[in-house]
């Protein structure tokens, strides 16, 4: 059994010896531990800037596909702008062209080739009420035309209208139907409309 005496001898001999090798040891364990320490960081670093990027293209991809529908709905209400601009444009123009028709109409009336519309409409009218005596209501400013229509087997009755156009009664009063310029561009306008939607612009 070794002696105090040699146990301190041999620790103060080994002391240096000792303390370099626990030194050594330490070192490298602190090198092992901060190469570790290296890794994790990496690891941590390359996970995160993975996720970062999934996540930025996420994000991008979410921004890019709201831009196309922002582009997609901007263009959809610029195409419904546009035709309503061009609907409005060509529904000014026919109602100019209705409103032209109109005032002809006006003139119409002393025109050569109204004695033969006036006896289309009442001819018409006739067939319509189906009538074997008919009442005929014309214009108080056609009572000189009328009078060349005699040979109509029809009663004809003055009334204070202006328009062009006859209105054609059955003779108890139950069928009847208005054949005035008004009535039958009533009736024809939606079949004038679209023709005229058709040639405008």
């Amino acid at each position: 059994m070794k002696s105090k005496k040699d146990v301190l001898k041999i620790s103060g001999e080994n002391a240096e010896e000792i303390c370099s090798s626990i030194r050594e040891e330490s070192s490298e364990e602190a090198e092992l531990l901060l190469d570790k320490a290296r890794k994790e960081r990496e690891r941590i670093l390359s996970e995160a800037s993975t996720e970062a990027q999934a996540q930025a293209r996420a994000v991008f991809s979410a921004v890019e596909k709201e831009a196309a529908q922002m582009r997609g709905r901007m263009l959809s209400t610029i195409t419904m702008e546009k035709r309503r601009v061009d609907l409005d444009a060509k529904s000014l123009f026919i109602a100019d062209v209705i409103t032209a028709v109109k005032k002809e109409a006006k003139s119409f009336r002393s025109g050569k080739d109204y004695l033969k519309f006036l006896r289309e409409t009442i001819l018409e009218g006739i067939k319509i009420v189906d009538d074997k005596s008919p009442q005929v209501f014309y214009s108080h400013l056609d009572e000189g035309a009328i009078a060349q229509l005699s040979d109509l087997s029809v009663e004809f009755k003055k009334s204070d209208f202006d328009e062009i156009g006859v209105i054609v009664q059955s003779q108890d009063g139950r069928l009847l139907f208005d054949n005035r310029f008004s009535a039958r561009l009533k009736r024809n306008y939606d079949e004038i409309y679209i023709k005229l939607l058709k040639e405008a612009f």
